[in-house]
């Protein structure tokens, strides 16, 4: 088998490849974010044909790293690649906490090499009908960004910086209000909102519809743990939750760093 190298953007037609060949279908927009605030590595295809497996690693300041895209080609499935992959991004993100959604095809792997299971994420997509926001809630403007990131690493415990201002640059809507925050980006076929920040689960109601406002297509947002409440409300509204929710695990400590209590929504990059 091929070494593990370092791809660029002009790869992400490979990438594409290898998800095709898993039957995933992330945007290219969703790429091309990974490849600016992340770094892809990959193992070639020893038959010649496109990328054996891959995987995505986001380190986040010299405190935590984001690991997601773990995919492997169905036909070098079950030969250690999955392993070795994640090895890597492991050497690759150092003494950082390494944290990460796993899949149920994933987590096995991931368990036998320490990770701990932490909480989950549920996905719900689907169209959301339109309802009035708070006056709470505004749009924000760019002299709002560094307070935006300051917050955001009061949550996470971590400098995302980089990956916030990739993602505020393409960015459809940015909402704030008092001690809280939502990002809405479109794509294909799907609204994101994420990440999303909330001091209290009315808050966090408020700012994901008016992140929402104006959608010409279905919205997506990845809920985590922070205020069950939201997922009953969310699909009263019209989305849909998926089949079950996915474990979020951690590497390198017991529990994410910062405050989660407050995390409503990811960055929506990569699950593995």
């Amino acid at each position: 088998m091929s070494d593990i190298r370092r791809l660029g953007p002009e790869d992400l037609p490979l990438c594409r490849q290898l998800e095709a060949d898993r039957g995933w279908a992330t945007d290219e927009a969703k790429w091309r974010l990974m490849f600016e605030a992340g770094e892809v590595y990959a193992v070639d295809a020893a038959d010649g044909d496109g990328l054996a497996g891959c995987v995505v690693v986001s380190p986040y300041g010299d405190a935590l790293a984001g690991v997601g895209m773990m995919i492997v080609a169905g036909r070098y499935g079950r030969q250690g690649l999955g392993t070795r992959l994640m090895e890597h991004a492991l050497e690759v993100a150092g003494d950082r906490v390494v944290e990460l959604t796993a899949t149920r095809f994933g987590r096995p792997v991931y368990e036998r090499l320490g990770f701990r299971p932490t909480g989950n994420l549920t996905i719900t997509t689907g169209p959301m009908r339109e309802t009035a926001s708070s006056a709470a809630v505004r749009v924000a403007t760019p002299d709002d960004h560094a307070a935006l990131i300051a917050l955001d690493a009061e949550i996470t415990g971590a400098d995302r910086s980089k990956a916030l201002a990739a993602l505020l640059s393409m960015a459809e809507r940015v909402v704030v209000t008092d001690g809280g925050f939502a990002v809405a980006w479109n794509a294909g076929p799907h609204r994101v909102i994420g990440p999303v920040v909330a001091p209290s689960e009315e808050a966090a109601r408020e700012l994901i519809l008016a992140a929402a406002h104006g959608a010409d297509r279905d919205v997506r947002i990845d809920l985590l743990d922070a205020y069950p409440g939201l997922r009953p409300w969310l699909t009263g509204l019209g989305p849909v939750q998926g089949p079950s929710a996915l474990p979020t695990m951690v590497h390198g400590a017991d529990r994410h760093p910062g405050d989660r209590s407050r995390y409503v929504a990811p960055i929506l990059i990569s699950m593995g």
